[in-house]
């Protein structure tokens, strides 16, 4: 491969299609500095004819250059666009060319009963308006239309090739002597031939004299047309039509509207054939699919009027998924590209961006790798574009899980994630309300840290800052939607705080009664503790707002309560699970599961005197004295009350009387020791007061017992 257009590109070494019929081989390439631009390389070498005839030889050489060259002359969107002129060497011819996936050939040798009529209807229509072209404007009769000519590109349209044996300055109804003849026993498959394949000629190129013209091109497409949409999908021709007659069409096997079609072009007398342009406007054509395709793919030679009326009935065409027009392979190829070229047009943003939407979101029309490839270059400029619908921002917001599943990290890091905080920035309702309701989903897609850094600070700064109540209320909706994704530590010292902040500021009863729903959710999150420290501190002054209604008042004082009950259920529930620790812990050291376990202490014994301590052990010594019992507390007394206003000296008038008050429940004292519970009711005392009583020995076990002071009976003065 020394020839220079192979070291111009970088080359893919295998070939993606050759057959003898199209004598070229195609191989995949691209530009060496710009590797994303695909294009396709044909070349020949010369040694494939080295065993061939001399004249052989140079007739094929010869078919190869007029092919290039024709190619390069001739432009047209349905021709097959070259890009490098051929450049012929000592053993090879190469030229350049936009990128091909194969010829129509190819398709149909693999997917011969995959292709819908829509596919082959649209594949047809390109074909023929090539055909047109080269009638009615080149003046040229193509005389080699067949499958091995007809290219498809990768966006799925039918290209035309292959005129090494077109003849020019033809006319309709002008036949001219045939550059080749196709003499018995001639065609030999598998070898390569000057001449076109005989089974797709016209019977006048195989009658002697040769004659040929633009009806010849005719009934080829006739041809190809009956092999493409017939049941079989085989070739009507195994060789030469000579003496061919219509009989042979099947009507059975063809579908009802290309039949009577097929009728006018395939007949064995030229006059007798349908032009070109009938050929095109016939009904087999009229299919309102097709119609649509086409008018798509002119969309931008529409006036702006035109664009939009169509626009917004073509999802009406979409919305039966068991339509022609939705297969995968009509929408990838000929749908979706059409309508990413259209976001061209900001007028139309409004109405591609939905139905784009809508066919991504249907299974199988797209995954990763497709999406990024074809869509995603167009729709990208559209997240920081200047003048954007808000329709369109609301729909890209509201379909923002779509695009983020099938979008890159890089590009959901780089384009979606500053799309969604510049939205958070605005002060639009409908797309605030949208942004928030979306970022519950977001988090999981977007790192922790970014949402935490990036997308709660403006969320804060928006519920702040912002003088619209309806957006602070959005706002309070949405952090009562995802602030369960956060740590603890960051709702109670930033969330938290800016709520304190708002509160200051911003006591609207919408305001309080969406802050009353965000404490309730947090307290259920944060737990008793911040419940009691942070968040009843902060819903507490909601009790006193005037400008709550009555309802709303009692709202408030209902969600009080439950927090409150909160509180104080988990208070109850660790007394009660400290008591029975302490029970259980009573119980393995073996003492009373109601009380605190103590040692006993040792009785005491009366201390030895001087004699028996020295005579221990002997006849002299004295018998030991029986052990001194502890002597128990006196009960307590019957007054119990404390009277702080009695007069005399001594212990401040305290005295024990058995004249006393009797004294209150045992429930307001504690132990056995006469210890006074501040909080438990006194009882009304008889008139007149008796003199409180008090004893300051109570609960001293080992002490002996105490004397009794006792002061004048007196009337209590308060005070």
């Amino acid at each position: 491969m020394g020839n220079k257009i192979l070291t111009q590109y970088d080359v893919n070494k295998e070939p993606c299609y050759y057959s003898v019929e199209l004598k070229w081989r195609l191989h995949s390439a691209s530009f060496k500095d710009k590797p994303d631009e695909k294009l396709t390389i044909f070349i020949f070498e010369k040694k494939h004819v080295e065993k061939c005839a001399k004249n052989t030889k140079e007739q094929i050489l010869e078919v190869l250059r007029k092919d290039a060259s024709g190619l390069q002359r001739l432009r047209h969107p349905h021709i097959l666009s070259v890009v490098e002129a051929l450049s012929e060497e000592r053993s090879t011819l190469a030229f350049a060319t936009k990128p091909v996936v194969g010829t129509v050939a190819q398709l149909l040798e693999h997917n011969r009963h995959e292709l819908s009529n829509l596919e082959m209807k649209c594949g047809l229509l390109d074909l023929a308006e090539a055909v047109q072209f080269l009638h009615q404007d080149a003046k040229t009769a193509h005389l080699n239309v067949s499958p091995y000519s007809v290219f498809v590109s990768p966006q799925g349209k039918w290209l035309l090739g292959g005129l090494g044996h077109a003849v020019g300055g033809v006319q309709w109804g002008q036949l001219v002597d045939c550059p080749f003849a196709f003499a018995p026993g001639s065609e030999s498959p598998g070898q390569l031939s000057h001449e076109p394949p005989a089974r797709y000629a016209a019977p006048e190129m195989c009658n002697m004299p040769c004659k040929c013209g633009l009806e010849s091109d005719i009934f080829a497409l006739g041809l190809l047309t009956y092999e493409l949409m017939c049941s079989d999908r085989q070739p009507l021709l195994r060789g030469a039509p000579r003496g061919f007659t219509p009989n042979i069409l099947r009507q059975s096997a063809l579908p009802p509207d290309v039949f009577p079609v097929l009728q006018k072009v395939l007949t064995a007398n030229p006059s007798e054939r349908m032009t070109i342009a009938a050929f095109i406007n016939s009904e087999f054509f009229m299919d309102v699919n097709v119609r649509a395709i086409r008018f798509l793919e002119q969309l931008n030679e529409k006036d702006e009027t035109q664009r939009v009326t169509f626009l917004k009935g073509l999802p009406k065409l979409l919305a039966d998924p068991q339509s022609p027009l939705c297969s995968q392979r009509v929408l990838r190829e000929r749908i979706i590209p059409r309508l990413c070229s259209a976001l061209l047009f900001p007028t139309l943003y409004g109405v591609v961006v939905p139905i784009l939407i809508g066919l991504l979101k249907r299974e199988k029309v797209t995954d990763c790798a497709h999406f990024q490839a074809k869509i995603w270059p167009s729709l990208k400029p559209l997240y920081s574009a200047k003048e954007i619908p808000i329709e369109v921002v609301t729909l890209f917001l509201k379909e923002l899980d779509v695009q983020v599943a099938l979008a890159s990290p890089t590009e959901q890091q780089a384009v979606l994630l500053p799309f969604l905080l510049r939205c958070l920035e605005l002060q639009e309702p409908v797309i605030l309300n949208e942004v928030l309701e979306k970022v519950p989903y977001l988090h999981k897609k977007f790192e922790y840290r970014q949402v935490k850094d990036q997308i709660l600070p403006r969320m804060l700064q928006l519920l702040l800052s912002s003088s619209v109540v309806k957006v602070k209320v959005q706002v309070l909706m949405g952090l009562s939607r995802i602030f369960e994704i956060f740590d603890k530590t960051t709702i109670t010292d930033v969330i938290l705080v800016a709520f304190e902040k708002l509160t200051k500021t911003d006591r609207t009863p919408a305001v309080c009664m969406c802050l009353l729903g965000c404490y309730d959710a947090m307290s259920k999150f944060l737990g008793p503790k911040a419940t009691a420290e942070r968040i009843i501190p902060l819903i507490a002054p909601f009790l006193m707002e005037e400008s709550l209604s009555l309802e709303q008042w009692e709202t408030q004082l209902s969600v009080c309560k439950k927090l409150m009950q909160r509180v104080e259920a988990a208070r109850r529930k660790e007394f009660d699970t400290k008591r029975e620790a302490q029970a259980e812990a009573g119980a393995a050291l073996g003492g009373d599961s109601g009380a605190t376990t103590r040692k006993e202490e040792p009785a005491q014994a009366e201390p030895q005197d001087f004699e028996s301590l020295l005579f221990a052990g002997t006849a002299k010594a004295k018998p030991p004295a029986a052990a001194i019992a502890p002597k128990a507390p006196p009960p307590p007394s019957a007054a119990g009350a404390l009277d702080l206003g009695g007069g005399g000296g001594g212990l401040g008038g305290l005295s024990f009387d058995t004249f006393a008050p009797p004294a209150p429940p045992s429930s307001a004292f504690t132990g056995g020791g006469g210890g006074c519970d501040p909080f438990a009711a006194a009882p009304k005392a008889a008139a007149p007061a008796q003199p409180a009583t008090f004893d300051p020995f109570a609960g001293m076990g080992g002490a002996a017992p105490a004397p009794s002071f006792s002061t004048p009976a007196t009337t209590s003065s308060g005070g």
